[in-house]
């Protein structure tokens, strides 16, 4: 037995069937329109520094042959939870004294 395809309940049908489907599209851009931007990842720890001209360090020791940065009054950075011999690690090679530093308010650090 074939379907047959004509007449006003196929047009109205398929009219049906291509309305949802376009409403149902829209519903979906919506959404994800309303969902907005990402939000801060308070899991990462970030520190901002308190004094300007903080000494970056390529290890966590004071020797001048380390110094590979500065940072600026201010200046935030992503940094991890390693503390090592009085200095936070910012990054592979980055570390800072945590006398110049603090983390920012609502970050695990």
């Amino acid at each position: 037995m074939a379907l047959k395809l004509t007449g006003k309940r196929t047009v109205v049908t398929v009219a049906l069937l291509a309305g949802v489907g376009v409403l149902y599209v829209q519903g979906k851009d919506e959404q994800h329109q309303k969902q907005g931007p990402a939000s801060v990842d308070t899991t990462i720890c970030r520190v901002a520094s308190t004094e300007d001209g903080v000494r970056v360090r390529s290890a966590p020791a004071i020797d001048p042959a380390n110094i590979v940065d500065e940072l600026a009054q201010g200046e935030e950075a992503d940094a991890s939870n390693v503390i090592q011999n009085g200095f936070r690690k910012l990054s592979e090679g980055h570390w800072v004294s945590v006398d110049y530093i603090r983390p920012l308010a609502g970050r695990k650090c």
